[in-house]
């Protein structure tokens, strides 16, 4: 069974990075979007396993998608990786108390995603 992943990243780099981990697994089809807008209107028209996305975007940050995808019961399922600058651990207790499953600081490499990944990938979680 193949899984989606969204990629919600202002930055092309990153966006970069994120599809070259995220590739090297079997059977993962990929999208991205630069905002959280974008993300709203991708979500609204496919269902996603796992959504990567930055808390500092333009139109609509990181924080408030979360809260909007954990308000909504269609999203109950997918699993949140926040990949961000940010470095405050308040920032990440709101992160994580708001919905989401993972918070990791960049830079990030390769190897780092494909752990993380992983681990939301297993059976049981």
């Amino acid at each position: 069974m193949s899984k989606r992943i969204l990629i919600v990243e202002d930055s092309p780099a990153m966006r970069q990075l994120l599809l070259l981990a995220i590739r090297r697994f079997p059977k993962i089809e990929v999208d991205e979007v630069g905002d959280g807008v974008a993300a709203l209107r991708a979500l609204a028209q496919a269902d996603y396993d796992v959504v990567f996305l930055d808390l500092n975007m333009p139109v609509l940050d990181g924080m408030k998608l979360i809260k909007r995808m954990r308000e909504d019961s269609r999203y109950a399922a997918t699993k949140i990786v926040v990949v961000t600058t940010e470095e405050n651990p308040d920032v990440q207790r709101q992160a994580l108390e708001l919905g989401a499953d993972q918070y990791v600081r960049k830079p990030v490499n390769r190897r780092a995603i494909e752990q993380v990944l992983r681990a939301l990938m297993a059976p049981d979680s």
